[in-house]
C-alpha cells in the first residue's frame, strides 16, 4: 500500500498539528506514509525519528509561478505511483493536478468554518478518510537529553512578526533572569534574516557568557540546543510549538488578533500570556515565578 500525504502548510506548528494524522493514517493502513510539504516547515529534521514515515520530500506549493509548479506537482504525484493521495488543504490550485493524477484514489480536504487548524484536521479526516484513530499525542520523537543544569531557550521572533513583544521587554526580562544565577545557558533565538532588527538585544548581551545567540547556527542543532532546556519562553511561533512537542514547560506569548493559542493542543501545560490584555510589567513577573 503506498500512500502520499500532501501537507501543503507552510509554518512549523502546522507540521505538528498533522502529526497525530501520520500516525492515524500508517495504523489504519498498516503502512509507512510518504509525505510532501514546504522546506520552510522543517519537515525533514522534525520527523526524522518518525517511525510512521517512510519518505519526505519538498516541493514548492508557492502561488507564483502557479501553472509551472501545479505541473511540477502533479508529476510528483504520478512518480509515486501511490494506491492513496490525501491533500490537506482545500485548494483549487493544488486539487485540480490532484484529480488528473494517477493516484488510484484522491482524497482533498473541504472547506469549513473551523479555525482551529489541528481541529479541522481532526475533523476532516474523520469525514474524509473515516474510521481512523486520532490519540492526542503530538510529542516529537527525539532522544530526552539529560538536563544537569537549568537551561532557557528565548525565542523573541514570529512568522511575519505578527505576534512580537517588544525587544525591550524581552530585554529587560532577560535581564532579570540573570540575577536568579541559577541558570547555565540561556540561548536566545530569531531568524538569521533580522540580525540588524534585533541589534539592541546582541548589543546588550554581546559579554554575557552565560548567553548565546542562535541565529547563525543549523536548525537541527537548535532542536537539539532545545532539548536541553527546561523552558521554552516566547511569541506564539513554531520553536513554542517544537517546545510543547518536546514537553518542555512553555510560555507563550501571543496577540489574538493573529493567533489562538494553537499550542494547548500540543500539550495542555503551555502557559499562555496575551498581550494584548496583560501588561509587559505582569507578563515579565508571571514568566520568572514560573521559572522554579
Amino acid at each position: 500500500m503506498r500512500i502520499v500525504l500532501v501537507i501543503p502548510y507552510r509554518g512549523i506548528g502546522d507540521l505538528i498539528f498533522h502529526v497525530p494524522l501520520i500516525r492515524g493514517l500508517s495504523q489504519k493502513y498498516k503502512a509507512n506514509i510518504n509525505v510532501l510539504t514546504n522546506r520552510v516547515n522543517k519537515a525533514k529534521d522534525l520527523l526524522k525519528n518518525e517511525p510512521s514515515i517512510k519518505k519526505i520530500e519538498y516541493i514548492s506549493f508557492q502561488r507564483e509561478n502557479q501553472i509551472k509548479n501545479s505541473f511540477i506537482f502533479f508529476k510528483k504525484i504520478n512518480s509515486f505511483n501511490c494506491d492513496i493521495c490525501i491533500l490537506t488543504a482545500p485548494t483549487k490550485r493544488l486539487i485540480i493536478p490532484l484529480i488528473f493524477s494517477n493516484a488510484k484514489n484522491k482524497i482533498y480536504f473541504k472547506k469549513d468554518k473551523t479555525r482551529d487548524l489541528s481541529k479541522y484536521i481532526i475533523k476532516q479526516s474523520k469525514v474524509e478518510i473515516g474510521d481512523i484513530k486520532f490519540i492526542n499525542n503530538y510529542f516529537l520523537k527525539f532522544k530526552s537529553s539529560k538536563i544537569l543544569n537549568k537551561n532557557i531557550f528565548i525565542s523573541i521572533d514570529s512568522r511575519h512578526d505578527s505576534n512580537d513583544w517588544s525587544q525591550a521587554y524581552y530585554i529587560r526580562l532577560i535581564k532579570k533572569i540573570l540575577r536568579k544565577k541559577k541558570f547555565k545557558r540561556i540561548y536566545v533565538n530569531f531568524d538569521p534574516s533580522k540580525v540588524e532588527a534585533f541589534k539592541d538585544i546582541l548589543k546588550s548581551f554581546k559579554d554575557i557568557r552565560k548567553i548565546m545567540f542562535t541565529y547563525s547556527i543549523k536548525f537541527n542543532q537548535i532542536i537539539n540546543l532545545m532539548n536541553t532546556c527546561s523552558y521554552i519562553i516566547g511569541n506564539e511561533s513554531g520553536p513554542i510549538c517544537i517546545g510543547a512537542a518536546l514537553k518542555k514547560k512553555v510560555m507563550s506569548i501571543y496577540y489574538p488578533k493573529h493567533t489562538n493559542k494553537s499550542s494547548k493542543t500540543i500539550y495542555n501545560k503551555v502557559k499562555f500570556f496575551n498581550s494584548d490584555i496583560v501588561s509587559p510589567k505582569n507578563i515579565t513577573s508571571n514568566i520568572l515565578k514560573n521559572l522554579k
